[in-house]
């Protein structure tokens, strides 16, 4: 096979020339110790991760998530976007686990992540897995393995590997340890804010940046804490500019900050550890969210500072909300309406939740395809002309996704719902279905489970072809759908819907007559005339359109007193053929639930 990428090359080492008595060698044994002399050389790690070996033009993507809370939608249509191209490209696609800001670590958060990219079908070929479950109890989760050979696939695991790069950065000129204390870099803060200059560590608020060795050892000496901070461009005034795999060709300012590359205790930025994991996993495409767009020059200058051709970015944008702001004229005191966009918002947005889809019930593979009419409109076309074929099938490309931010559209996606479960078979529904249901239904699960195959039948009503039963859009729609066929539900129902033509005096005997001539061997057509029958002998039209002729001549019309018979069976007027709906709840009940009413 053709290796791939010729973006996983690295670049010419540079080395900076030393200033005057500058002793890098041993500045390095002076910041770390015994490691200085056993750190590994870039190409030693070049050599331990080799370049994959896959087909030409494959895609090895990642998603790289901070165990920082709940698993956001943006999460999800991400990792959507990384794995199909990724499979589409007989590529790989992997979890990292980007956990070096200990300090907002949140217990359980990576179980979240996995858990919910499993049950979104988004698990990864490689890196953070969880392993199967012990003895095949399906209903225990397995420990956490790490599988794949480009790993350790955790950040913390891999310090070594960022300290490693640190010191050939100080020895190559291009990293130096800056001991500046918090009080010193709020007092550099405050004067830039006073010369309203841009905030941080450039140019003369550098402190650090050129100190002379001896200095570096009264610190040290002195106990102070020190971060590891990378050189900015000696011209600052110059542009970076590369090619989005989304937006296209974007130009701006190079990075003039001298950024921190390790923390005081020696753990990465996520800047610094990213390039290089992403290097050494041999990475081909970062597709993110388009927030990191602002540290494009910064992500540019530590490839490049570190010797390696850059990965392909790709920044897709967020999901937005559209908010009512109101702005009253100040002159006329006329109030003002209009909608503004923004971010959906993980404080104030309940379907910024990816858990918020499953509670309302939402199929995964219908929060799915609603994230792929967000990636690409051309999928909502696709899906109409492909509608049996799996969503997995439309291919997906990275110049083709939306540039534009897309708005979060809950009519849209209980569309999506409903035509997929529309699709779906009537085992499928029922196995999602009782999923949803153990959780939040736990009475109608019970019912579920009782009888399988009978639930089975009842949810097979009208399921499948160009008409396919769309009932359900989400799934506490089975309950309404299915209350019926358990006497349980039924029997609570205390006003029943009886349609207005039918007056009660009628409804005894026409029910008496419907029981007196039902026949469970009958055909659909052949009972519905035995009701025309039974209700033009009763002063009822036989067609619909014979009683809006001429409605002072009859009581009402067929539908009636067939809905007369849909309420006493089902106790409501919304359900299925009612024909098919007999069959599945068998003579004895239907006779039964007629027989109540007279």
């Amino acid at each position: 096979m053709d290796k791939q990428a010729p973006n996983e090359t690295t670049l010419p080492v540079t080395v900076r020339e030393p200033g005057p008595g500058e002793d890098r060698d041993e500045l390095v044994r002076l910041l770390f110790g015994d490691a200085a002399a056993s750190a590994r050389r870039p190409e030693e790690y070049e050599a331990r991760y080799p370049r994959r070996a896959l087909p030409k033009g494959a895609m090895v993507t990642r998603y790289a998530p901070s165990p920082t809370g709940f698993m956001h939608i943006g999460g999800i249509f991400v990792s959507l976007i990384n794995k199909r191209l990724s499979l589409q490209s007989e590529g790989v696609f992997y979890l990292r686990l980007e956990d070096t800001d200990v300090k907002r670590a949140i217990p359980g958060a990576l179980d979240t992540i996995v858990d919910s990219l499993a049950r979104f079908d988004l698990s990864p070929q490689e890196g953070v897995l969880r392993a199967p479950a012990k003895d095949g109890d399906a209903s225990s989760r397995g420990e956490f393995v790490q599988q794949g050979s480009y790993g350790p696939y955790i950040q913390t695991e891999r310090v070594e590997i960022y300290r490693d790069y640190a010191i050939d950065l100080i020895r190559r000129g291009f990293a130096y340890p800056c001991f500046c204390t918090v009080e010193e870099l709020d007092a550099i803060r405050q004067e830039q804010m006073a010369l309203t200059v841009k905030p941080g560590v450039h140019g003369r608020w550098a402190k650090w940046r050129d100190a002379p060795l001896a200095r570096v050892k009264e610190a040290l000496a002195g106990g102070t804490p020190f971060v590891l901070r990378l050189r900015a461009p000696d011209d600052v005034s110059g542009r970076v500019e590369w090619k989005d795999g989304v937006k296209g060709v974007i130009s701006m300012p190079v990075n003039d900050l001298d950024t921190i590359l390790l923390k005081s205790d020696g753990i990465p930025t996520y800047h610094f550890a990213h390039a290089i994991d992403d290097h050494l996993m041999r990475t081909t495409h970062v597709i993110r969210g388009d927030e990191w767009i602002s540290s494009m020059p910064l992500h540019l200058q530590l490839f490049r500072t570190l010797g390696f051709r850059p990965v392909e970015y790709a920044h897709v944008p967020p999901i937005q909300k559209l908010d009512r702001v109101e702005e009253v004229d100040p002159e006329t005191g006329e109030t003002k309406v209009s909608d503004a966009r923004r971010k959906l918002s993980k404080r104030k947005d309940p379907e910024a939740n990816i858990a918020y889809y499953r509670e309302i019930g939402v199929p995964e593979t219908g929060t799915i395809e609603y994230l792929l009419n967000i990636a690409n409109s051309a999928f909502e076309d696709w899906r109409k002309a492909n509608p049996d074929k799996p969503y997995s099938a439309f291919p997906l490309k990275l110049n083709k996704l939306a540039p534009g931010g897309a708005l979060s559209d809950m009519v849209k996606l209980k569309s999506v719902s409903q035509a997929v479960v529309s699709r779906m078979s009537a085992e499928d529904v029922y196995a999602q279905g009782l999923d949803w249901a153990r959780e939040h239904d736990k009475e109608l699960a019970a019912l579920m489970e009782r009888d399988p195959e009978y639930t089975k039948r009842a949810l097979g009503i009208e399921r499948g072809g160009k008409k396919s039963n769309k009932r359900i859009t989400t799934w506490p729609d089975l309950r309404p759908q299915l209350f019926f066929f358990y006497d349980e539900l039924y029997d609570r129902v205390d006003a029943l819907d009886f349609p207005e033509n039918v007056p009660e005096g009628d409804r005894q005997p026409l029910l008496r007559q419907m029981l007196d001539t039902f026949d469970p061997a009958d055909s659909k057509e052949a009972w519905f005339e035995k009701i025309r029958q039974i209700a033009v002998a009763s002063g009822y039209a036989g067609e619909v359109k014979q009683y809006k002729a001429s409605p002072e001549s009859w009581k009402g019309h067929v539908g009636d007193v067939s809905m007369l018979l849909r309420v006493a069976v089902c106790g409501t007027r919304n359900s299925p053929d009612l024909t098919e709906v007999m069959a599945v709840l068998g003579e004895p009940r239907v006779r039964a639930r007629i027989a109540r009413f007279l």
